[in-house]
């Protein structure tokens, strides 16, 4: 695909999480990945399928990185690369032979991004963690609203890869590139998907900092404190959010529920519980898509609460092209998210998913390496 990022390559080490998010984010920008992974004989069990679009549009490759050949070849490819992306725990890439450092001696203007959970460095950098434990360690989880037994609830979207990490990872290899455009050299990027959270946090954090007050469930504004910012149950069991911070939306929303009265209680703490049972009561009267069809338009801040089935379907979405057609040889024709990313290029529909195929072969043709040489990594086991 063309894009702002066309003529970059990227070699990308990494399965899922943070890292997986984060070449799909450059891919979408019109980048070119290749992902590297192991041989299936060195896996156990061989990965489940997933018909989705993170690697759409990008080439595969196995290369056992734990053989002297396979190492050799991988620092052959990244000799050859703009970017190269991995996730392993701190250590393991340099005692693999293809860290940093071992990949600037053949190419000094490679940027190496190395995405971990707690980072490099710290008492915590050797620990395992998915999503959930980095939005536990950087402070997210004690903002949600809580479950029957009082813990925090789990929020239904992996934000810390997606956004803590994933273009977190993106944002600062594009930064890394524009750097090297003008200097030409390469650089380390140590990217720390709970650092991430805590930015994503800042706002709490830095209040806390300056105040000593610190934010959790329904004690703040953002965090449900307030009836003007909360969800509410429509008569069909469908929801509702509302959003209507600023206090002339707010009043929109009570003039056209028929309840101006309430509008100068907005912020007062006493008469939330109130507030919120009143506006509770009226939205209780009528179906979701009834509300919104009414209140949007007037700017009340309100909108639904969509299932995953609904934003597939949504008019919204629709209009935006968010979704592409894609083609799997094994799974068929389905539908997809297609790139969201401000700037990003569609790819040409419908997109042609590679199901279990690899380009092993082309691209180390493609690298300079012989049909003999070829040949003599895949007779080793090495390639695949």
């Amino acid at each position: 695909m063309k894009g702002p990022l066309d003529g970059v390559t990227v070699l990308d080490l990494s399965a899922v999480g943070p890292g997986s998010r984060c070449t799909a984010a450059l891919r979408d920008l019109g980048a070119a990945v290749t992902k590297v992974g192991a041989p299936r004989a060195r896996l156990r069990p061989e990965p489940r399928f997933f018909a989705y679009g993170g690697d759409r549009e990008m080439r595969r490759i196995r290369i056992d990185v734990q053989a002297p050949q396979g190492r050799e070849a991988f620092l052959r490819l990244a000799a050859r690369s703009d970017v190269v992306v991995e996730s392993f725990r701190p250590g393991v890439a340099d005692r693999l032979g293809i860290g940093y450092q071992d990949v600037r001696i053949p190419n000094p203007a490679a940027i190496y991004c190395a995405i971990t959970g707690y980072g490099q460095t710290g008492p915590y950098a050797a620990h395992v963690g998915h999503d959930l434990n980095y939005l536990g360690v950087g402070g997210f989880l004690s903002t949600q609203g809580r479950r029957a037994d009082g813990g925090p609830a789990i929020p239904g979207a992996t934000i810390a890869d997606s956004a803590a990490g994933g273009l977190h990872a993106a944002l600062a290899i594009t930064a890394a590139l524009l750097q090297r455009a003008s200097t030409g050299e390469g650089t380390y990027l140590d990217v720390a998907t709970a650092d991430g959270v805590v930015q994503l946090m800042s706002l709490f954090v830095d209040e806390y900092l300056a105040t000593g007050i610190e934010v959790g469930p329904a004690s703040a504004l953002l965090t449900g404190g307030y009836a003007c910012y909360d969800i509410y149950r429509a008569a069909d069991g469908r929801w509702l959010a509302v959003g209507a911070i600023e206090p002339v939306f707010f009043a929109n929303l009570c003039r056209a529920l028929g309840q101006p009265e309430l509008v100068a209680d907005q912020y007062e703490m006493v008469k939330q519980d109130a507030l919120r049972a009143a506006l509770a009561s009226a939205f209780a009267r009528r179906p979701r898509d009834e509300w919104v069809r009414e209140l949007a338009p007037l700017e009340t801040c309100v909108s639904p609460v969509l299932t995953v089935s609904e934003v597939t379907e949504a008019e919204q979405f629709e209009a935006r092209q968010l979704f592409t057609r894609a083609v799997h040889p094994d799974a068929g024709e389905f539908r997809q998210v297609g790139p969201a990313i401000a700037g990003a290029a569609r790819p040409p529909e419908p997109v042609q998913l590679p199901g279990r195929v690899t380009h092993t072969v082309a691209v180390l043709g493609e690298a300079g390496f012989t049909e003999t040489e070829i040949e003599d990594l895949r007779t080793a086991g090495v390639v695949e």
